[in-house]
């Protein structure tokens, strides 16, 4: 797994050697990429159950002015951080271990808010849905903001939900990427 553009292009990244997550293919990061061209540049990016960090490491590779990573696990914690020492990119980075609920509440607290939220839950559990509404409670993506899901290919997402609105859906392989934008209701 590499990073595909930007800065840190061509470095290698270390993923687990287990099976036990499923890093978002070079494939669906450099389309991500490509979709929000450079409009990201200078922003803030939040990387929800980052697993490896590979999306939010590719949005500091392009020019992310900072990225925060929320990751339940310990050992993708490890793999993040090893991951940033080794593009140089710790020191625009914050990585949370915590579940994505605690995560999103933690960063309204904070009063960050973002440009750019991406998600990547563990497929069919339900998990991009209740994000999604998790998200449109809160007061953490500005007006302008994006929420891009990643998500199996059968799981269904909600349209509307409250101030996020559905407005763009890429199926790649066995997954469809699924943009939300912020709308004023």
């Amino acid at each position: 797994m590499r990073i595909v553009a930007g800065k840190n292009k061509g470095n290698i990244l270390k993923s687990p050697k287990d099976l036990s997550i499923r890093p978002t293919s070079e494939k669906v990061r450099e389309a991500l990429f490509d979709i929000l061209g450079t409009s990201f540049r200078e922003t803030c990016f939040l990387d929800l159950f980052a697993g490896t960090g590979a999306v939010g490491i590719e949005a500091l590779s392009r020019g992310a002015k900072k990225v925060i990573f929320i990751e339940k696990e310990l050992k993708c914690i490890k793999i993040i951080k090893e991951n940033l020492e080794k593009t140089e990119n710790s020191q625009n980075a914050v990585v949370y271990k915590m579940d994505f609920l605690h995560g999103l509440k933690l960063l309204a607290k904070k009063n960050y808010l973002l440009d750019y939220i991406f998600l990547d839950p563990p497929y069919n559990r339900g998990l991009v849905n209740i994000s999604l509404l998790e998200i449109a409670k809160l007061t953490i993506l500005k007006h302008n903001g994006l929420v891009i899901a990643q998500h199996y290919k059968k799981e269904k997402v909600m349209e509307n939900l409250n101030n996020l609105r559905l407005f763009n859906q890429r199926k790649y392989g066995e997954c469809y990427l699924s943009f939300y934008d912020y709308v004023n209701i």
